[in-house]
């Protein structure tokens, strides 16, 4: 794949939501996102995601997010493939890459967490 698609770290991933750089698109299901989420992320499931509705590329990086980056990898390939996007990028590892790193989660119950 070329240097349209970039593979972001969690750090990398939290430091350019933070900075405003960027949106965190979530494109689980509503019940793996309801279980545990990132702080921040927008839920847009991959079965019902509209390419027409994405932020314009000069204002904001999408950067996609699933459980570990299988997902968002195929997802993001097919998005540059078909032009609907410039360029874009993915959480390298999904949530579980972002919790392995320490980061933060809303985990309304914790029996329901993302393993």
């Amino acid at each position: 794949m070329t240097d349209a698609f970039k593979r972001l770290s969690p750090q990398q991933t939290l430091d350019a939501v933070n900075d405003g750089t960027a949106i965190l698109l979530d494109i689980r299901n509503i019940h793996e996102f309801d279980a545990e989420r990132i702080p921040g992320a927008l839920l847009a499931p991959m079965a019902e995601l509209q390419p027409h509705a994405l932020p314009a590329q000069d204002t904001k990086t999408i950067i996609l997010q699933c459980r570990s980056g299988g997902r968002t990898a195929a997802l993001a390939e097919q998005m540059l493939n078909a032009g609907i996007v410039d360029s874009i990028a993915h959480l390298e590892g999904g949530i579980l890459a972002w919790k392995a790193a320490g980061l933060p989660t809303i985990c309304p119950d914790p029996s329901r967490a993302v393993t």
